[in-house]
């Protein structure tokens, strides 16, 4: 239901999102939008809000109240890391992560707060209740590029609360190996000519992530070589990987054709390339219909099989006689098929 606050001019509503959506609408000036989830009585919506009846840019007055009480709130300075060319220089599966974790520090509770009084006993107990220790590492990344931003780029802060702050060390029991009784188990009940034989074939004999199983297509084979950059690190340290395409690739793609305009190899029922959630999907149904167990469907899910280091070594070597590049060693001894 849409409302209007006390200010005069000043529009209020609530979106399809749930939040509070401010707007500055008066006959003979521009609208403008005023800050999100803001509170109409702290001095940044305030100082937005006297701008836009001034007819000034709102930005000016949001850094002349910066430069007056230190660093402005909490939520002022998230939705600015948000909108910056640093996190949105970032790859699109760190933002998605990063995201929802930052936008937490927008409720009214924490939000309103100034950015300059969270220090590192506040964010360290929000750390601690986080429900593993894994969504405690990913708070803490977030966290260590908000603040590095904050503290190095556009200098909001003095001092950078979560610099001492460690990432917690975690043992795991590892992936798990696909045997060649597993894979033998997938093959028959996914005979050639299926988009399900297809996605094996190219991940085990490739060594290919998911990211990249998926976006690979014509335009990457070459005089019988496969050329493409690694999606992980594209944009920070790309990779160009160069391998030959085995025979057991060549047949199931011939057996499984994508339309003719298509660019990627796999598509899905609707002749449409695959998104990494999609296919995740697919994959596990894929696994089911085998009899798989289900220690075998995480690993499809993070982008790859598993399987003896020197196997794939020596797989590499086979493809064509020719000794594996260093790229091509280290992702036959260190990467899941």
């Amino acid at each position: 239901m849409r409302t209007c606050v006390e200010l005069k001019y000043v529009h209020h509503w609530i979106d399809h999102l749930g939040r509070n959506r401010y707007r500055f609408r008066r006959r003979g000036f521009p609208g403008i939008e005023l800050p999100v989830d803001g509170d109409p009585n702290s001095p940044e919506f305030l100082a937005v809000y006297f701008a836009a009846l001034r007819g000034e840019k709102t930005n000016a007055a949001l850094a002349a109240v910066a430069a007056r009480g230190g660093s402005g709130t909490v939520a002022t300075a998230v939705e600015e890391f948000l909108a910056s060319t640093t996190f949105n220089s970032a790859a699109d599966g760190t933002k998605d992560q990063r995201r929802p974790i930052l936008k937490r520090l927008l409720k009214p509770g924490i939000g309103n707060l100034p950015l300059a009084k969270m220090d590192a006993a506040y964010l360290q107990r929000w750390l601690e209740q986080a429900p593993t220790p894994g969504a405690k590492n990913n708070r803490l990344s977030a966290l260590k590029s908000f603040f590095k931003w904050a503290h190095e780029v556009v200098h909001l802060i003095e001092t950078n609360p979560v610099e001492g702050i460690k990432v917690t060390a975690t043992s795991t029991p590892g992936h798990h190996t696909w045997t060649d009784e597993e894979i033998a188990q997938f093959r028959a009940r996914h005979p050639t000519g299926t988009r399900a034989r297809l996605a094996l074939e190219l991940m085990i004999h490739l060594a290919i992530r998911r990211g990249d199983g998926i976006s690979l297509g014509p335009q990457h084979v070459k005089n019988g070589w496969v050329i493409y950059t690694q999606e992980k690190n594209k944009r920070r340290k790309p990779t160009l990987v160069q391998t030959p395409v085995p025979e057991a690739v060549r047949a199931a793609i011939a057996a499984c054709p994508a339309p003719e305009t298509s660019l990627t190899f796999l598509v899905n029922e609707w002749g449409r390339p695959y998104s990494k959630r999609s296919f995740n999907t697919a994959f596990r149904e894929w696994c089911d219909e085998a009899g798989l167990p289900a220690t075998c469907r995480p690993q499809i899910a993070q982008g790859g099989l598993q399987a003896d280091g020197r196997e794939r070594l020596q797989r590499a070597r086979d493809h064509g006689g020719q000794r594996p590049s260093h790229a091509e060693r280290g992702r036959a001894l260190h990467r899941g098929v």
